[in-house]
């Protein structure tokens, strides 16, 4: 029986769980990198392998109705850029986090703007979004 983790497709395996320990390693990495300064910083193999990884996720989008995963592949994928500082990336990643929750995009969109800016936001927090807005 097949785990419902993992999904064949095209006669590759895609391991969902593998995917979120590999972009929750990537985030952390690029987080503890140097932060100094201004230039765009190159990302890891590690960092590619989980890019690579989300994106394999993410080519599933026409096939299933996996919102929450989708947006939350975009989410990853915007942070690490954010941290590489490869803000355009950042930003149409936000973006498409913003089409599936309004909220967690526009604040996502503040983050990056603040990060380039030389600020830190802390990560978005649902409990703050009043249910009456929605």
């Amino acid at each position: 029986m097949r785990s419902v983790l993992s999904i064949f497709g095209g006669g590759n395996r895609i391991n969902i769980e593998h995917t979120y320990k590999l972009l929750d390693a990537a985030l952390s990495e690029v987080r503890g990198g140097d932060s100094a300064g201004d230039e765009p910083l190159a990302a890891s193999e590690d960092v590619d392998e989980a890019l690579e990884a989300a994106g394999a996720i993410l080519a599933f989008k026409a096939e299933k109705p996996w919102d929450g995963m989708f947006r939350e592949m975009h989410e990853y994928i915007a942070k690490i850029h954010m941290e590489l500082r490869h803000y355009d990336v950042a930003g149409e990643q936000a973006l498409l986090v913003e089409e599936y929750d309004r909220h967690e995009g526009e604040y996502l969109i503040k983050q990056i703007a603040a990060h380039q800016a030389g600020e830190e936001l802390e990560d978005f927090d649902p409990s703050s979004v009043d249910e009456a807005e929605d």
